[in-house]
């Protein structure tokens, strides 16, 4: 079929965001400008995940390229059924449609390596018209939701050491929750013990994203900074507490539960001291990026 303009109107706000599990609903408008008879008139929803990278090797080909697609959606729905076989008059034509998104998807996402795409395609063929085709793109996020899950709502702690030479203990307690939504304020309460001293610069507070690319043939790996939490001012006390807060950025949920997928994302805090005459120590507290806020109990009063 032949139109002369072909419009998608998606039920959303004005990016084009649905979450994993919705029923997506929509509107098609077509505007025919001359009588013809349809031949073909299809609507297809799809999503594709693909990646590909390359890596040096010491023999030939010296160049070793990974590379794989997988469609992860693939929904036909039969949306003009009373068009085909049959000539149209000029004028404007609206169907109305409606998809269920399996709440299994992987989030949309791009990179340079990698890439989960999600589409409406139409398509139609008129007698002796080339064929046409309407390609929509639209952003899917994993639903993530832990506010079933106890360990989630209350705070956790977690330690990490410096060995000095011949000098007291140099410790640092982490109290933060292990999992936050985008727009969600993160709280850090830092507790040091500085036996010996020992002169403190900054504590930086890193969201760090940790993608992992897997396919059949190998995996590779990479790590973005999100955002950063910075504390200056220090005693250098034996004892003393810094308390940071990091508001959590918009950014792709965590990839929990998922299987199978070729994009696998997870995220830690990556909690780094720096000293002004010793080298840098850190630790990485793994946290969960979710999509829908997280019911945190009080942060002060739980232990």
């Amino acid at each position: 079929m032949s139109w002369e303009s072909c419009v998608v109107l998606l039920n959303s706000d004005s990016t084009n965001n649905f979450y994993s599990g919705d029923i997506v609903t929509g509107t098609v408008i077509l505007e025919l400008k001359q009588k013809q008879r349809v031949e073909h008139m299809g609507f297809k929803v799809v999503g594709v995940s693909k990646a590909q990278w390359s890596r040096s090797m010491p023999t030939v080909p010296f160049i070793r390229v990974y590379s794989d697609k997988k469609t992860i959606l693939d929904i036909d729905i039969n949306l003009f059924h009373e068009l085909e076989g049959k000539t149209m008059e000029p004028g404007i034509i609206t169907f109305q449609f409606h998809f269920l998104l399996p709440p299994d998807l992987p989030s949309s996402f791009e990179s340079a390596i990698a890439k989960v795409h999600y589409y409406i395609i139409i398509d139609g063929k008129a007698s002796f018209k080339f064929k046409k085709q309407k390609i929509v793109p639209f952003v899917v996020q994993r639903t993530v939701n832990v506010n079933q899950i106890e360990e989630y709502l209350v705070p956790e702690f977690t330690e990490f050491e410096k060995k000095f030479w011949r000098s007291g203990a140099f410790r640092v307690n982490i109290k933060t929750f292990k999992a936050y939504a985008p727009k969600q304020q993160a709280p850090f309460e830092i507790t040091i013990t500085n036996e010996k001293h020992a002169k403190i610069s900054k504590i930086n507070v890193i969201l760090l994203q940790k993608i992992k690319y897997m396919i059949d043939s190998g995996y590779a790996e990479e790590d973005n900074k999100v955002c950063t939490a910075r504390h200056k001012k220090f005693s250098n006390t034996v004892l003393e507490t810094c308390i940071l807060r990091m508001k959590i950025p918009q950014t792709i949920p965590s990839s929990i539960h998922l299987k199978n997928s070729m994009i696998d994302v997870s995220y830690v805090f990556r909690v780094e001291v720096t000293f002004a005459f010793h080298t840098t120590i850190f630790k990485d507290v793994p946290v969960i990026i979710t999509t829908v806020p997280v019911l945190h109990y009080d942060f002060d009063n739980c232990f």
